[in-house]
């Protein structure tokens, strides 16, 4: 029997975008399990957080992170035949005691975000990781070329695996109770309220669009978002709505009624919230910074300059175009990230990896 190992601890984080991804890599791994032990004699364990052994079914083995020192020696005496990392946080040198190791890379925003010593600390340990991985997996293509820019994968295989998107679903009549509080016309952003998200520049936009309301959900607590509630205090036009992480229902409901997603981001390795909206056929407004073009593709509305004078402009004339027609070729686009396409490909990279016929 082979033993695969996935690290998902992160899942005790659901609202950040590696959080989802492992919550929805997991449960859709898990519906293959019995199908991988029939074919190929091989066996899924999950790492995952203190209380949520159980948390992926019963057809899966679970090693709880109770502490990192005992992972360390379950995993030694497993002996497994991959231990996947999925994602560049993971600590390494507690995870890889498996005979091959994938390490999947979601981004390198670090090379953007941090100076000094702090940036020197952060790159010498992500070389680390790609030392000691087998192989390197990427959510796109951008990911994997500005991962190449600035280090070497001293030749190991390497994939591009494109994230799954699950479709949100809600009811006709469901109705969150910060619904009174939205306009008919609303604009949504929904991220992690740091810097590189340019949630500043959405706000200035808004004074130029008072026609609109602007949603924006997020985590508050940082000095950036604080920032950010002083500047709407100020704003000209009390049109913005600050929420704080909702539940994915509510999620759905802002997504499913807005006007557009509005997300200006400067550092993304993939870009979730762009393609949950566009199932819903809502347009999207992204920047063309990294990864969002390739992401985003020909159906997304782009700003070439983030003037907030200019991003309202761009705003105003592009929802004056949009038709049924626009919708539907919306929609169909976002399909194309789909879980059980994306599951199946990290399943043929497992194969491909431990050489399974």
């Amino acid at each position: 029997m082979r033993k695969i190992v996935v690290e998902t601890s992160i899942i005790s984080n659901p609202y950040v975008g590696v959080g989802e991804f492992c919550l929805n890599l997991g449960e859709h791994l898990a519906k293959k399990a019995n199908e991988l032990k029939e074919k190929y004699d091989v066996e899924l364990y999950f790492i995952v957080p203190k209380g949520k052994i159980g948390c992926f079914g019963n057809e899966v083995s679970y090693i709880e992170l109770k502490n990192k020192i005992q992972v360390f020696w379950q995993l030694f005496w497993l002996k497994p035949d991959l231990v996947h990392l999925t994602h560049q946080y993971a600590k390494i040198k507690y995870y890889n005691r498996g005979r091959k190791c994938l390490l999947t890379v979601h981004d390198i925003n670090f090379m953007y975000e941090k100076v000094g010593m702090k940036l020197k600390r952060y790159c010498s340990n992500f070389a680390k990781k790609i030392r000691k991985s087998t192989h390197i997996s990427f959510i796109s293509e951008f990911a994997k070329k500005d991962t190449e820019t600035y280090f070497s994968l001293k030749g190991k295989p390497n994939f591009v695996v494109y994230n799954g998107v699950k479709d949100l679903t809600i009811s006709e009549d469901y109705r969150p109770d910060f619904a009174t509080k939205i306009q008919s016309s609303y604009l949504f952003h929904i991220s992690s309220l740091l810097p590189k998200k340019n949630v500043h520049l959405l706000v200035k936009m808004m004074d130029y669009l008072p026609e609109f309301q602007l949603v924006i959900v997020g985590n508050w607590a940082s000095n950036y978002a604080k920032e950010l509630l002083q500047q709407i205090e100020k704003s000209q036009h009390q049109n913005i709505l600050s929420l704080n992480n909702i539940s994915t229902q509510d999620k759905a409901y802002l997504m499913k009624n807005c006007k557009a997603l509005v997300f200006p981001s400067e550092c993304e390795g993939f870009g979730l919230p762009p393609i949950e909206t566009m199932k819903f056929g809502n347009p999207v407004f992204l920047s063309t910074k990294t990864s969002l073009p390739e992401i985003g593709g020909e159906e997304a509305f782009y700003w070439e300059d983030l003037q907030p004078e200019k991003m309202a402009k761009i705003v105003k004339e592009k929802l004056s175009t949009m038709t049924i027609e626009k919708e539907q070729k919306i929609r169909q686009f976002a399909q194309r990230y789909d879980w059980e396409k994306c599951v199946n490909e990290y399943i043929d990279v497992y194969k491909e990896i431990l050489q399974l016929n």
